[in-house]
């Protein structure tokens, strides 16, 4: 509700519009003074009239604030951003916003347009002097924390649109993902066992077999491992963030919370890993640091997420084999079970999908060419004429 303050010849109106990220209560004020031969009754009647007027237009957001988009930035941060991302998110996030701030955080807030956001788009696409072209997909990742930020200011009534809204975005292209044919990937497994150690021979076995995202690899401990029953349990992921090395986080999303039925032959890599980690302790003695990851470095610790893809490119430059990112191998993880004619809801489960949909968009011409091939095996039951 407004308050009305005399002062001299005018009068203050002051609205509350609730608090801001540092729980700072947010006001407007306008003065308003009236005209020389207004009677009491007539004063009395216009403010209310103006207070009732102001009150409304700050509530719908028509009343905007003076607050610089970079100051806002960081409200947000605290406010909204790291109690709602997950770490490895909120340090992408970081390098997007040095940038954002750079082109958009000496202005206002509420004098964004989206006009500024087109530009700014655009330069994304663009490059410039300082900057090269981004991909369709990054520029993608700007916007959608750009918008985060004014659906924020929006909720605080700071202001009223999204300047974000309907802006022109760079064409998604089709990227073709590298994977291994079946010749392919036989031909690495075959290379793995003979000549890699045995950390990066079930590292990589399992990423094939379980499909498993780089964090996941890195997270599992040997509590995640069920000897008995032949099953790894996902509920967890080390990530890389910047300053700060390897920090372990829950995964991706709810979804990723998974438990996998994997082959016999998987859990006898485990079985040689835990044998060649006894000897490194007995070896290493002190300097070996017992931690409970199943994935150490040389010295016990965990494995960092960032090296299974730099020793993967030196391991197939060095035996001649093409290179595949190791995140590929998800997709080759996929890619058989389609081809084996599972379900899009057992694909999304293994994998840790949020969404079926997001199973369909990836692997879309794999359930083609299954459907096809199913399509086939009717066809091969008849003879039209």
């Amino acid at each position: 509700m407004a308050t009305i303050r005399k002062r001299s010849d005018s009068y203050q109106i002051r609205v509350s519009c609730g608090y801001d990220a540092n729980g700072k209560q947010v006001t407007r004020t306008k003065s308003w003074k009236p005209k020389p031969n207004m009677t009491k009754k007539q004063i009395e009647k216009e403010l209310n009239r103006q207070a009732v007027l102001f009150e409304e237009a700050c509530m719908n957001g028509l009343v905007t604030s003076s607050v610089k988009f970079c100051d806002f930035i960081e409200q947000w941060k605290d406010g909204y951003a790291k109690k709602n991302y997950k770490l490895m998110t909120i340090d992408t996030m970081q390098h997007i916003m040095k940038r954002v701030n750079e082109e958009l955080g000496h202005m206002r807030l509420s004098k964004i347009s989206r006009r500024h956001i087109q530009a700014f788009i655009n330069s994304l696409s663009d490059g410039n002097e300082k900057y090269k072209p981004l991909g369709p997909k990054t520029v993608r990742n700007y916007i959608n924390y750009t918008s985060s930020i004014f659906e924020y200011a929006i909720r605080l009534n700071l202001v009223s649109n999204n300047p974000c809204s309907k802006i022109i975005l760079p064409a998604l292209k089709k990227v073709e993902r590298e994977v291994y044919t079946l010749t392919e990937a036989q031909t690495f497994i075959d290379t793995l066992i003979q000549k890699a150690p045995i950390v990066f021979q079930t590292y990589f076995i399992l990423a094939i077999y379980g499909g498993l995202r780089r964090g996941e690899l890195c997270g599992l401990t040997w509590n995640d491992i069920d000897f008995e029953n032949e099953i790894i349990s996902i509920d967890k992921a080390l990530y890389h963030i910047s300053n700060k090395g390897s920090t372990l986080d829950t995964p991706k999303s709810a979804s990723s919370n998974r438990s996998l039925k994997l082959p016999s032959e998987v859990f006898e890599f485990f079985r040689k890993l835990k044998i060649f980690y006894e000897n490194e302790k007995c070896r290493l003695g002190s300097y070996w640091n017992d931690t409970e990851f199943v994935f150490k470095d040389e010295d016990g610790n965990s494995l960092s997420p960032l090296k299974p893809n730099r020793w993967l490119h030196r391991f197939c430059e060095n035996e001649n084999l093409k290179y595949v990112t190791p995140h590929s191998f998800r997709h080759l993880c996929a890619s058989l079970m389609i081809d084996s004619g599972a379900s899009v809801k057992t694909v999304q489960a293994c994998l840790g999908h949020s969404d079926a949909s997001t199973t369909l968009n990836i692997y879309a011409h794999s359930f083609a060419k299954a459907q096809a091939k199913a399509s086939e095996a009717v066809a091969s039951n008849f003879k039209l004429c």
